[in-house]
């Protein structure tokens, strides 16, 4: 008996939420109209609209008979969504004529708009009802829809959608849909999207390294990842700045047994910057095989750092003095010396170097 009581209470409220919300899109002439109609009222003199509507509101206790009073029918769940939306009121008039349109609408986009309503779980927000006839339809899942909150933030989630179809080649309809029903409950809407960050297989900017094969451009959330564990670093962990281009990975291939090094490149509006170069677990990089790379890098555009235009050996003397970067290695961003004797107590390092000499 409580929960039936609860029921109408809410669902009554909703629909005379609904009703005075119609003024604006039927206006009151039209709804005296429907209401005499529904109490089967002749236009008697001093049987003035708002007098009509009064009465139909006073008797037309039932949720049910408000509603079909207004629109002639009452279409299935929507009065389990009114009772979902609480006592309170839940927005403008266009949240309710929204509300209306949706659950009145034959189209087979929002059927399925009012079905994944239906399907989520506990209270409605209010804005939910606009959220799922804004969404990309390929987000409308009962467990995303459920993580967001207001409208203005779905204008960035179709964005971010486009942008893992534009960057992702394996982004299809059904993986999408896949991604989409291993989320849980309470999952947040980043969810989904960082899932992709780790798939994706274009970049959003590439070096163009002039045909030179012992440059190669690690161009996928995969080629980073076996890159890091070959190098034993955390190559893995910067797919997401590559992803919304930061950055750039290359890797530098020589011919065996010469380790390889990776360079990070920054992404300016100029083109690329050299940011550091990296052995083999974060090591330096031994001065010659730097100098080497970075002559390579500067022949395909990438931009380097360089000195104070004056003497290297006062700026050098300068910087050693004051204890900052020893500008005098022929590798002048600091970057330092790459020590490629692996140390007696390190197992892994020596055979790693055992493979490389093989």
């Amino acid at each position: 008996m409580l929960a039936s009581t609860l029921y109408f209470g809410s669902a009554r409220r909703q629909a005379l939420f609904l009703a005075l919300a119609s003024f604006d899109w039927l206006g009151q002439a039209e709804i005296a109209k429907r209401f005499r109609y529904a109490l089967e009222e002749t236009d008697a003199p001093g049987n003035s609209d708002p007098a009509v509507i009064g009465r139909a509101i006073l008797l037309l206790r039932r949720p049910r008979n408000l509603v079909r009073a207004l629109f002639d029918t009452v279409p299935d769940g929507l009065l389990g969504a009114m009772q979902r939306l609480g006592h309170a009121p839940v927005g403008a008039p266009e949240t309710y004529r929204e509300l209306q349109r949706l659950f009145f609408s034959t189209t087979a986009p929002d059927r399925h708009r009012v079905k994944v309503l239906g399907q989520m779980s506990g209270s409605l927000v209010g804005a939910q009802i606009e959220i799922v006839s804004l969404l990309d339809p390929m987000l409308l899942h009962p467990a995303f829809v459920a993580s967001v909150n207001e409208t203005k933030q779905v204008a960035e989630l179709n964005a971010a959608l486009a942008y893992v179809r534009a960057r992702c080649s394996k982004a299809t309809g059904e993986a999408i849909r896949s991604s989409l029903a291993r989320l849980k409950p309470g999952d947040h809407r980043s969810t989904l999207y960082k899932g992709w960050t780790y798939r994706f297989d274009r970049l959003p900017r590439t070096l163009d390294t002039r045909g030179d094969p012992t440059l190669v451009t690690l161009g996928s959330a995969d080629a980073l990842a076996d890159a890091g564990r070959r190098y034993a670093n955390c190559l893995k962990s910067k797919a997401g700045e590559v992803y919304v281009g930061n950055y750039v990975y290359i890797e530098y291939r020589p011919a065996a047994p010469e380790p390889g090094v990776i360079a990070e490149l920054r992404v300016t509006t100029q083109g690329f910057l050299l940011e550091g170069l990296y052995a083999r677990k974060n090591c330096k990089v031994r001065p010659e095989r730097a100098a080497a790379v970075r002559r390579k890098l500067a022949a395909c555009g990438v931009a380097l750092y360089d000195h104070a235009p004056d003497d290297g050996d006062l700026v050098a003397a300068a910087a050693q003095v004051l204890s900052q970067y020893n500008f005098a290695e022929p590798d002048n961003t600091g970057w330092g010396v790459e020590f490629d004797e692996a140390p007696a107590n390190d197992l892994e390092e020596l055979e790693t170097v055992a493979s490389e000499a093989a």
